[in-house]
């Protein structure tokens, strides 16, 4: 399997995190890690696609599974405009303590204690090695849907001035950005991505046939956003 420079770095610096969070040096980092708060504002969320531990754990998942598998499962862009809402809607109910405290609903809390030895609730384990196994087939599901830790990186982006870019003049509209991104973004009806679902992994850049068609880069900030669907996202 076919890897570019970029995601073979991308890869392996989610690893070195995944790494430094097992071996117990990755709380002692918050204080630095605090920059991909910040940081988002201007270029774009980092930390979901470069730096989150159970990120790369799902990513890992999805790459021994594309040796077996071709084709995963995407959610239909119909049902997608409203299921990216999801999260939100979760994390709301997680701050109004709508659910009991005992009902473990958060993988990425599950995986992070549980990657560094500490103790879990059984049902815990089960929903966090639901998502993984579900990773086998459908990209990030946890991150898609579910993470409210995404959140604040992703609502942050919406200003970034860097992005990724589309050309619409040398574009073939082959798709073929559309079936890389794994957090399911239409790359193809966009002049520039400027959506809270995105994790700056640059699939859709290294998946592009032709050359400058997707780039990252400084973009311009229009309300009006070209879009060939004319679909309204976060």
């Amino acid at each position: 399997m076919k890897i570019s420079k970029m995601q073979l770095i991308r890869t392996l610096c989610q690893t070195l995190f995944l790494i430094l969070l097992i071996v117990g040096i990755y709380s002692q980092l918050r204080s630095v890690l605090f920059v991909f708060i910040v940081l988002p504002l201007i270029v774009g969320n980092f930390f979901c696609g470069w730096i989150c531990p159970f990120g790369c754990v799902q990513d890992w998942f999805g790459k021994i599974s594309g040796i077996f598998i071709k084709n995963k499962i995407k959610m239909p862009y119909s049902v997608q405009k409203y299921m990216q809402f999801a999260r939100y809607i979760l994390a709301i109910i997680a701050l109004l303590n709508i659910l009991p405290t005992s009902i473990p609903i958060n993988a990425y809390m599950t995986f992070m204690q549980f990657a560094t030895g500490e103790e879990v609730q059984l049902a815990g384990i089960i929903i966090m090695g639901s998502f993984l196994l579900i990773s086998f087939i459908f990209d990030r599901p946890f991150c898609n849907y579910f993470c409210s830790e995404g959140i604040k990186y992703g609502i942050a982006s919406l200003t970034r001035f860097f992005g990724i870019k589309r050309s619409e003049n040398q574009c073939v509209n082959c798709k073929k950005c559309d079936k890389a991104c794994p957090m399911n973004i239409e790359v193809s009806n966009r002049s520039q991505v400027r959506n809270a679902q995105c994790i700056n992994c640059f699939k859709c850049i290294d998946t592009c046939p032709k050359k400058d068609t997707l780039k990252y880069g400084r973009m311009k900030f229009n309300l009006k956003r070209t879009q060939k669907n004319q679909e309204t996202t976060t």
